[in-house]
Protein backbone atom coordinates (compact mmCIF):
# COMPACT_ATOMS: atom_id res chain seq x y z
CA UNK A 1 0.00 0.00 0.00
CA UNK A 2 2.98 2.26 0.87
CA UNK A 3 4.61 1.60 -2.58
CA UNK A 4 1.44 2.46 -4.14
CA UNK A 5 1.19 6.34 -2.26
CA UNK A 6 5.20 6.39 -3.44
CA UNK A 7 4.72 5.84 -7.04
CA UNK A 8 1.61 7.70 -6.92
CA UNK A 9 3.91 10.91 -5.48
CA UNK A 10 6.54 10.02 -7.81
CA UNK A 11 4.52 9.95 -10.95
CA UNK A 12 2.81 13.25 -9.66
CA UNK A 13 6.12 14.78 -8.85
CA UNK A 14 7.68 13.89 -12.29
CA UNK A 15 4.40 15.02 -14.43
CA UNK A 16 4.22 18.30 -12.12
CA UNK A 17 8.18 18.47 -13.71
CA UNK A 18 7.20 17.93 -17.17
CA UNK A 19 4.23 19.99 -16.54
CA UNK A 20 6.49 22.71 -15.21
CA UNK A 21 9.28 22.32 -18.10
CA UNK A 22 7.03 22.53 -21.02
CA UNK A 23 5.25 26.27 -19.75
CA UNK A 24 8.92 27.52 -19.21
CA UNK A 25 10.24 26.63 -22.53
CA UNK A 26 11.67 30.05 -23.78
CA UNK A 27 8.59 30.51 -26.81
CA UNK A 28 7.06 33.45 -26.61
CA UNK A 29 4.05 35.23 -29.07
CA UNK A 30 5.32 35.94 -32.31
CA UNK A 31 2.81 38.63 -32.45
CA UNK A 32 4.67 40.70 -29.71
CA UNK A 33 7.31 42.54 -30.77
CA UNK A 34 10.86 41.06 -29.97
CA UNK A 35 13.16 44.44 -30.42
CA UNK A 36 12.26 46.03 -27.08
CA UNK A 37 14.72 49.09 -26.59
CA UNK A 38 12.90 51.28 -24.35
CA UNK A 39 11.07 52.50 -27.10
CA UNK A 40 7.61 53.85 -27.32
CA UNK A 41 7.29 56.60 -29.62
CA UNK A 42 8.42 57.05 -33.38
CA UNK A 43 9.12 59.56 -35.61
CA UNK A 44 8.79 58.52 -39.07
CA UNK A 45 11.00 61.41 -41.16
CA UNK A 46 9.02 62.02 -44.77
CA UNK A 47 11.59 59.53 -47.25
CA UNK A 48 14.13 60.85 -49.16
CA UNK A 49 13.52 60.62 -53.38
CA UNK A 50 16.73 60.16 -55.52
CA UNK A 51 14.69 58.98 -58.26
CA UNK A 52 12.88 61.23 -61.06
CA UNK A 53 8.89 59.30 -60.22
CA UNK A 54 6.97 62.21 -58.73
CA UNK A 55 5.72 61.59 -55.13
CA UNK A 56 6.86 58.09 -54.67
CA UNK A 57 8.57 58.67 -51.46
CA UNK A 58 5.27 60.51 -50.02
CA UNK A 59 3.60 56.89 -51.19
CA UNK A 60 6.23 54.49 -49.29
CA UNK A 61 6.34 57.11 -46.43
CA UNK A 62 2.61 56.69 -45.78
CA UNK A 63 2.76 52.66 -46.18
CA UNK A 64 5.23 52.62 -43.66
CA UNK A 65 3.42 55.33 -41.35
CA UNK A 66 0.09 53.06 -41.48
CA UNK A 67 2.03 49.37 -41.20
CA UNK A 68 3.75 50.42 -38.01
CA UNK A 69 0.34 51.86 -37.20
CA UNK A 70 -1.62 48.70 -37.56
CA UNK A 71 1.30 46.22 -36.52
CA UNK A 72 3.17 47.93 -33.38
CA UNK A 73 1.80 49.58 -30.37
CA UNK A 74 5.04 52.49 -30.66
CA UNK A 75 2.85 55.61 -30.49
CA UNK A 76 4.27 57.72 -33.93
CA UNK A 77 4.97 61.56 -33.20
CA UNK A 78 5.67 64.15 -35.91
CA UNK A 79 9.29 66.06 -33.80
CA UNK A 80 12.30 63.65 -33.77
CA UNK A 81 12.98 65.46 -30.52
CA UNK A 82 10.21 64.24 -29.13
CA UNK A 83 10.88 60.35 -30.30
CA UNK A 84 12.54 57.46 -28.68
CA UNK A 85 13.45 56.53 -32.10
CA UNK A 86 13.84 57.61 -35.56
CA UNK A 87 13.16 55.95 -38.90
CA UNK A 88 14.43 57.32 -41.83
CA UNK A 89 14.60 56.06 -45.49
CA UNK A 90 15.64 56.82 -49.32
CA UNK A 91 14.14 55.82 -52.36
CA UNK A 92 17.45 55.23 -54.64
CA UNK A 93 15.91 54.07 -57.81
CA UNK A 94 12.99 52.78 -59.35
CA UNK A 95 12.73 51.40 -62.77
CA UNK A 96 10.44 50.56 -65.26
CA UNK A 97 12.07 47.81 -67.51
CA UNK A 98 10.09 45.75 -70.43
CA UNK A 99 9.16 42.34 -70.15
CA UNK A 100 6.30 41.52 -72.57
CA UNK A 101 5.67 43.29 -76.31
CA UNK A 102 2.67 43.81 -77.65
CA UNK A 103 1.50 44.03 -81.63
CA UNK A 104 3.81 46.91 -81.91
CA UNK A 105 7.39 47.21 -80.65
CA UNK A 106 6.36 48.90 -77.92
CA UNK A 107 5.90 47.26 -74.17
CA UNK A 108 2.64 45.76 -72.92
CA UNK A 109 3.86 44.46 -69.46
CA UNK A 110 6.47 46.66 -67.50
CA UNK A 111 8.72 45.01 -64.48
CA UNK A 112 8.98 48.06 -61.87
CA UNK A 113 12.18 47.62 -59.84
CA UNK A 114 12.71 49.64 -56.71
CA UNK A 115 15.69 49.87 -54.72
CA UNK A 116 15.26 51.73 -51.09
CA UNK A 117 17.94 51.92 -47.83
CA UNK A 118 16.03 52.13 -44.32
CA UNK A 119 17.32 53.07 -40.84
CA UNK A 120 15.63 52.69 -37.61
CA UNK A 121 17.84 54.87 -34.75
CA UNK A 122 17.66 55.01 -31.21
CA UNK A 123 17.26 58.82 -30.70
CA UNK A 124 18.73 58.71 -26.98
CA UNK A 125 21.71 56.53 -27.59
CA UNK A 126 22.64 57.18 -31.44
CA UNK A 127 22.30 53.33 -31.90
CA UNK A 128 21.31 51.70 -35.31
CA UNK A 129 18.55 49.29 -33.96
CA UNK A 130 18.31 48.46 -37.73
CA UNK A 131 19.45 49.11 -40.95
CA UNK A 132 19.21 47.84 -44.48
CA UNK A 133 20.57 49.86 -47.74
CA UNK A 134 19.83 46.84 -50.12
CA UNK A 135 15.88 46.65 -50.26
CA UNK A 136 14.50 45.65 -54.00
CA UNK A 137 11.22 45.32 -54.37
CA UNK A 138 9.40 44.84 -58.12
CA UNK A 139 5.76 44.67 -59.28
CA UNK A 140 4.80 43.92 -63.21
CA UNK A 141 2.29 46.20 -64.29
CA UNK A 142 0.80 46.54 -67.89
CA UNK A 143 0.06 49.34 -70.18
CA UNK A 144 -2.81 49.41 -72.58
CA UNK A 145 -0.86 51.38 -75.86
CA UNK A 146 -4.01 52.32 -77.40
CA UNK A 147 -3.91 56.07 -77.27
CA UNK A 148 -7.93 56.78 -77.51
CA UNK A 149 -8.44 54.22 -73.90
CA UNK A 150 -4.72 54.95 -72.79
CA UNK A 151 -4.46 53.91 -69.07
CA UNK A 152 -1.08 52.79 -67.08
CA UNK A 153 -0.82 50.16 -64.59
CA UNK A 154 2.08 52.27 -62.92
CA UNK A 155 0.67 53.82 -60.24
CA UNK A 156 -1.28 50.53 -58.57
CA UNK A 157 2.12 48.71 -59.00
CA UNK A 158 4.15 51.47 -56.90
CA UNK A 159 1.12 51.06 -54.44
CA UNK A 160 1.52 47.37 -54.33
CA UNK A 161 5.23 47.92 -53.97
CA UNK A 162 4.71 50.16 -51.03
CA UNK A 163 2.54 48.06 -49.17
CA UNK A 164 5.01 44.83 -49.40
CA UNK A 165 7.52 47.44 -48.64
CA UNK A 166 6.65 49.02 -45.31
CA UNK A 167 5.42 45.34 -44.40
CA UNK A 168 8.73 43.93 -44.44
CA UNK A 169 10.60 47.26 -42.90
CA UNK A 170 8.10 46.93 -40.44
CA UNK A 171 8.56 43.26 -39.88
CA UNK A 172 12.29 43.65 -40.12
CA UNK A 173 12.16 46.61 -37.37
CA UNK A 174 10.54 44.35 -34.99
CA UNK A 175 12.35 41.25 -35.22
CA UNK A 176 15.59 42.94 -34.78
CA UNK A 177 16.85 42.20 -38.26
Amino acid sequence: MKSKRSRRALCAAFLSAVLLAASSCGYKSASRQRLDNGIRTVAVIPFENRTTTFQVEQILTRAVVNALVAKTKYQLVDDPAQADAVLTATVVSLRASPVLFGRSSLGSTFLVTMNAQVEFKSRKTGDVLFRNNRYVFREQYQINADVETFFTEQNPAIDRIAGDFAGAVVTNILEGF
